[in-house]
């Protein structure tokens, strides 16, 4: 299948996959919403103190990174879960607790992100940092609680004398200042005395802070501590209403392309001039448009400037460049089954040839459900049947139309065997003397699968149509209908795909070009003396 076929699938079935995506976009949003919103909140936590050191080591890293997936498996334990419901007080169950929370290392650090999810915001929050104190709680440092005192008070004694240092700083900073305007000397004297009793201070609050850092120097790789303390999210983090619909319409489209496609693909019907080609090798005479008119089926003389009445003048060329070396005078046209537009076909061609100047006679030869009578508004009292059983001339019962240059003879009393009556010698020679009547014989025949009429009748005409309803007619049924016209040995001339879609017929792309607001009222023009369109 080329690419060109493919765009015109989707094309075809575009409703289809535009109804499908906003079905799904819509069935989304609306589920979305009727969803609780989930908010999640994250508390940092650092295993270990390295990045505390001067010069960490490849090693302390690389050690605190596994200590890192070790404390992510104990976040859903049951240790660290029922800590949590006692230290929140919550009624809900471990396996409840385990499907909110969660934790991951960050790569290649000893950083881990604890993560819980609720309704609530700061239930959320709460949960988050409840899970990450009892991992902490879990740890080596906590069976200490003198040594986490200790080292709480020497953090407490650090910031006190860094506090010191500075004011100290700062008063030796305004003393040297004074010095600049002080012109006592005595005054003066005093001033440098307490500079150097203030440095002295100083440098021994630096060595009681060198030694308080010593202390508090990393010794322990297996150290817990929260960087980050978890807070109540802003917004929730699902569910997500843009990416949800967004994938709902990508899988409706997906979808309904699909569908489309295996419809196409278990289609067995002729749709295209293509699809002729392919299955019946065949040659496509005409493409003939939806008859809108009801009423009315003589299109081409109700409305001669339309886009059909152009597509039956340019089937009538084509009949004639067919027959450049062997002259067509007798026209048979049939279907592979009934209702597939053949009678209507036959008689709108008659009225082109007409048009074009040739005396032509319409034959309806189906003599199980006549048609041509209704077309042409005739009655069907007198006819085909009558002529080939009376002796009289055959002009006899040629019923005349409105179209000039168009005579209709309609099937008459509908005979009990109408097989031997169209094989019989009296049906050739009625032929043959209409042959000398008129320029072109139009023949409405049976369907080919139904009956054997028009195989019987093929042998009589100088060429076949077969017509084919687009879309309708199955590959088989035009298959088997070639294969039997083949067998009587009918000349088939082409095929004419009857009731082509606007989307698939070449005239009804360019029906503008041949009805202008102008020209939509206009009579007919005078019948042209060639078969030329």
């Amino acid at each position: 299948m080329e690419l060109r076929q493919y765009l015109k699938i989707l094309r075809k079935w575009l409703w289809l996959i535009v109804l499908v995506a906003v079905v799904a976009g819509v069935a989304s949003y609306y589920t979305t919403n009727q969803l609780p919103r989930l908010y999640q909140a994250t508390a940092k936590v650092m295993v270990g103190e390295s990045f505390q050191k001067t010069n960490p080591t490849q090693g302390d890293i690389a050690t605190g990174s596994v200590l890192a997936e070790t404390y992510i498996q104990l976040v859903d334990t049951s240790a660290v879960l029922n800590g949590v419901r006692q230290e929140l007080g919550l009624q809900s169950s471990v396996d409840e607790l385990r499907s909110a929370v969660s934790a991951s290392a960050i790569a290649r650090t000893q950083f881990i992100d604890v993560r819980a999810n609720s309704t609530d915001p700061k239930r959320a929050a709460q949960i988050a940092n409840a899970v990450a104190n009892q991992l902490i709680l879990l740890g080596p440092a906590s069976s200490n609680a003198d040594l986490l005192k200790q080292r709480e008070f020497i953090r407490g004694q650090i910031e006190d004398l860094e506090t010191k240092i500075g004011d100290a700083e700062a008063n030796i900073n305004q003393l040297e200042e004074s010095l600049k305007t002080t012109t006592s000397v005595r005054e003066t004297s005093d001033k440098r005395a307490e500079i150097d009793r203030l440095r002295g201070q100083i440098a021994q609050y630096q060595q009681n802070y060198t030694q308080f850092v010593n202390y508090l120097a990393p010794s322990s790789q297996n150290t817990l501590t929260i960087l980050e303390p978890a807070e109540p999210p802003a917004a929730p983090f699902a569910p997500n209403l843009v990416l949800n619909v967004s994938l709902a319409v990508i899988i409706g489209i997906i979808l309904a392309t699909a569908v489309a496609f295996l419809i196409e693909y278990f289609d067995d019907t002729l749709k295209t001039k293509e699809d002729v080609t392919r299955v019946l090798t065949a040659s496509t005479l005409g493409e003939i448009g939806v008859v809108k008119n009801r009423n009315d089926k003589l299109i081409t003389a109700a409305e001669p400037r339309s886009a059909n009445a152009e597509a039956y003048r340019m089937l009538r060329s084509n009949i004639g460049f067919s027959s450049v070396d062997k002259p067509i005078k007798t026209i048979l046209v049939t279907s592979a089954s009934p209702s597939e537009g053949k009678s209507i076909t036959a008689a709108n061609l008659a009225v082109t040839m007409a048009q074009a100047g040739y005396r032509t006679v319409i034959l309806d030869c189906d003599l199980r459900k006549p048609t041509q009578q209704k077309i042409f508004n005739l009655s069907n009292d007198v006819g085909l049947t009558n002529a080939l059983l009376a002796h009289s001339t055959v002009q006899n019962f040629i019923r005349p139309v409105r179209v000039e240059n168009l005579s209709v003879m309609p099937t008459g009393s509908l005979p009990p065997n109408p097989a031997e009556l169209l094989g019989s010698r009296r049906m050739a020679e009625m032929l043959s003397a209409l042959e000398g009547e008129a320029d072109i014989i139009v023949i409405d025949s049976p369907p080919v699968l139904a009956v054997a009429d028009s195989a019987i009748l093929s042998r009589m005409a100088d060429g076949v149509l077969l017509v084919i309803d687009s879309g309708q007619t199955k590959r088989e049924s035009a298959q088997r209908a070639k294969e039997a016209l083949e067998n009587a040995g009918a000349r088939l001339l082409g095929v004419v795909l009857n009731r082509m879609p606007a989307s698939r017929s070449y005239y009804s792309y360019n029906s503008k070009y041949y009805t202008s607001v102008g020209e939509a009222k206009a009579k007919p023009s005078t019948p042209a003396t060639s078969s030329s369109s």
